[in-house]
């Protein structure tokens, strides 16, 4: 009474594929079923029920390995229902075939195929078809193994009448199964669409932080085999192989990080097609061994270095902060220099403009070539000159009075007040006398 059509996914519909590798497993394949019933004809049809029959087993004319984890669906839901059997719960019918195709199961000894049942059911108990019809699919079929024709069996409870009969109309629909293809000459430019994200089903990892966990995922079709790389090197898990997914953990992407998948895909001639994928993970804050840079390097903010850094020109508007040892084997110009620990200069250390210094230690020799100009109070333990010390005037200039006079037999010992120094002393008398001292400042210019 009803139209049926059928329609497959994939399509066209085919076994398992073949082993990629020596002592790899073979893949199961799954497939889905979609069918559409509608009423073609110009009378309506009551219809109490609808039955879908699948051919179980592993012969030719089987559909499915097995009934377990099928899943149905009818729409539309509001005015219809699908029954499903428990998993691996199979109605026992008798199947036949052709004497053109022997069905096999004359030598394997197997007089009765398995079938697995669906029931479609109004949910008022009848309904009317209109032309709108209903849609079914089931999903997740496991595919039986061998090439051949599998024929569904329709069953219905319909009429153009008042009554429904009590004998079903039946009708059957042929599925083809085909040799296992990946698809007619793969393309080896066409990758599997690999894509990085932050969590599963989240945002893509376009930019993440230093150390974030990313999730990888590609599509995966059957007879697939995938090697994954990072940066170069591939990644030791069995489970990228066969899989369509790979976790990458935390404090592994340190740095803007590159990744490639490469797919080895069967070809319907028996041959193998290789494609690869490329995407790059990009780092906010990253992590590097080393970095070299030929040009200018601006930094912003802070720039830390925790190890050895060999600058050949460096350039900076703002502060330099340097953990390690700051290696310059050329010069290197600075408009302001702050070094909270020790600043160590094996060559020349020019500087053009105005340099402060709080504590200035030379452990070697210090050449000044100008100038040396000191603002404020210099305190030098020990000056040790080996050469001539040119271009500095040393200046004397005695108090205009002598100290007041003491007894020699009360002086005692003397000391130059602060910030001079002892010039003059007389006496007069023997040690009872009287004794004066002149005291004198010394500048440096």
């Amino acid at each position: 009474m009803l139209s049926y059509a059928l329609t497959t996914v994939p399509a066209p519909l085919t076994v398992s594929p073949p082993a990629v590798e020596p002592g790899q497993e073979d893949e199961n394949s799954y497939a889905s079923i979609d069918l559409v019933i509608s009423n073609s004809g110009s009378m309506p049809v009551r219809c109490s029920r609808i039955a879908v029959v699948l051919p179980v087993g592993s012969l030719a004319q089987d559909l499915a390995l097995t009934g377990e984890g099928i899943a149905p669906y009818v729409e539309p839901e509001s005015g219809w229902t699908i029954v499903s059997p428990q998993p691996d719960v199979l109605v026992a019918v008798p199947t036949a075939e052709t004497a053109v195709f022997p069905s096999g199961r004359e030598n394997s000894g197997d007089a009765s195929g398995s079938k697995v049942r669906f029931e479609v059911v109004p949910r008022d108990g009848t309904s009317e078809v209109t032309v709108d019809g209903l849609y079914i699919t089931l999903s997740n079929i496991l595919v039986s193994d061998k090439t051949g024709i599998a024929r569904i069996g329709i069953e219905e409870w319909a009429t153009t009448g008042d009554t429904i009969p009590e004998t079903p109309n039946t009708a059957t629909l042929d599925v083809a199964k085909y040799p296992f293809r990946s698809g007619a000459n793969p393309s080896p430019g066409v990758g599997r669409a690999l894509v990085a994200l932050k969590e599963q089903g989240g945002p893509p990892a376009t930019l993440i932080n230093a150390g974030a966990p990313v999730r990888l995922e590609w599509h995966h079709a059957p007879g697939d085999s995938h090697e994954l790389y990072m940066n170069g090197l591939r990644i030791d898990d069995p489970s990228i192989a066969g899989g369509s997914m790979y976790q990458v953990g935390r404090d592994t992407v340190l740095r803007d990080t590159a990744l490639a998948l490469k797919t080895v895909t069967p070809t319907p001639v028996g041959g193998f097609v290789t494609r690869w994928d490329h995407l790059t993970v990009c780092v906010a804050d990253q992590t590097l061994a080393s970095l070299t840079t030929t040009g200018n390097a601006t930094v912003e903010g802070a720039f830390g270095v925790t190890g050895q850094t060999t600058v050949s020109a460096l350039a900076t508007t703002g502060n330099t902060t340097v953990g390690g040892t700051l290696g310059v084997t050329g010069q290197t110009t600075v408009s302001a220099l702050a070094a909270t620990e020790n600043a160590t200069v094996a060559g020349t250390l020019g500087v053009t403009g105005q340099t402060t210094v709080n504590t200035l230690a030379a452990t070697g020799n210090a050449a000044v070539g100008g100038t040396l100009r000191v603002t404020g109070q210099t305190t030098v333990a020990g000056l040790n000159v080996t050469g001539a010390l040119s271009g500095v005037t040393v200046k004397v200039t005695p108090d205009a009075e002598w100290d007041k006079e003491w007894k020699e037999s009360q002086a005692g010992d003397r000391e130059a007040p602060a910030g001079k120094v002892m010039v003059g002393r007389h006496h007069r008398g023997d040690e009872n006398g009287w004794t004066g001292h002149r005291y004198a400042r010394i500048t440096i210019d």
